[in-house]
């Protein structure tokens, strides 16, 4: 269960906020199967499928879990189905069938085509910590996070939260530590880098498998380009890919900690899962404290 991407917003009003009423609310709006004609739904799932464990708390974290249940309908289905719909049209009345009458016919088509197609399900973990007021997801995928979002007020009526804040840019941060080698004593750097220039078409170059303190990468930065994702170690605990966007990918726990949890942990599935959240959560908080200090990111209230 340890994240593997780390997209964190900050919390407003916490003061107001009752855990324990979200707690209660959640098993009131769970995710439910498609419909013959829903495009997707999305809803809340038990931690552990087939079980009623809804959420896990340790050290004022909230753990959660939603997923969406979407109908998969090809395109290459529909578009087959139309091109021969707008064939027989043109054959039998003898005429061409334009712009707008294609699209009433895809729509049509989709619309008949739809309760026969299969659903898919996918998830989105994410967790609550009351005490650094963040919100912290396990993906950096923008339409789940905004399902995610709207679940959240759904459940709760309202949910403030606010996109880290940066004072300064993050990649011309990252950028100046490359080109100065002088990174936050906590911090090193790894094998995978990706810069870019200020021109429209924004042309990049990937480095991977090569020290991001190279003469390769810094020649190109003195030139103007600039840093767009950099990989970094923390610590001995983390590693990861930091992107420009203040968002976190590829992220990896140390082993260490992972056999922590595991010594911790009761032994099952749940006692397995609260040993690993209680150890990723905290390091995630600790994590954090150092963050916001490289980038200068404000408070949230």
């Amino acid at each position: 269960m340890w994240f593997k991407n780390l997209q964190i917003f900050q919390l407003k009003d916490t003061e107001d906020f009752d855990s324990n009423e979200l707690i209660a609310k959640i098993p009131e709006h769970p995710l439910r199967e498609c419909g013959s004609q829903d495009e997707f739904t999305f809803g809340w799932m038990p931690l552990i499928r087939n079980s009623e464990q809804w959420t896990i708390t340790s050290d004022r974290c909230l753990l959660l879990r939603a997923g969406k249940e979407e109908k998969v309908l090809p395109s290459a289905v529909v578009r087959e189905e139309l091109e021969n719909k707008v064939a027989e049209i043109e054959l039998v009345e003898g005429r061409k069938v334009g712009r707008k009458e294609k699209s009433d016919l895809k729509e049509e088509l989709v619309f008949t085509l739809r309760p026969k197609a299969f659903a898919k399900r996918s998830d989105i973990w994410a967790y609550i910590d009351l005490q650094a007021k963040l919100l912290v997801l396990n993906s950096t995928n923008a339409g789940m996070t905004e399902q995610l979002f709207k679940l959240l007020q759904t459940t709760l009526g309202s949910f403030p939260m606010v996109p880290l804040q940066a004072q300064v840019s993050p990649a011309s941060i990252m950028t100046d530590w490359l080109i100065k080698n002088e990174l936050p004593a906590s911090l090193e750097t790894g094998d995978e880098c990706e810069i870019q220039d200020s021109s429209e078409d924004k042309a990049k170059i990937r480095f991977k498998s090569l020290e991001p303190l190279s003469e390769d990468v810094t020649r190109h930065l003195e030139q103007g380009m600039s840093v767009k994702n950099l990989a970094l170690r923390w610590t001995d605990k983390l590693t990861f890919v930091l992107n420009d966007d203040l968002t976190l990918k590829k992220v990896k726990f140390d082993d260490t900690l992972k056999e922590s949890a595991f010594n911790d942990s009761q032994g099952g599935n749940l006692s397995d899962m609260d040993a690993n959240f209680a150890l990723m959560s905290l390091t995630v908080r600790e994590f954090f404290d150092s963050y916001k200090l490289w980038f200068e990111i404000s408070d949230s209230e």
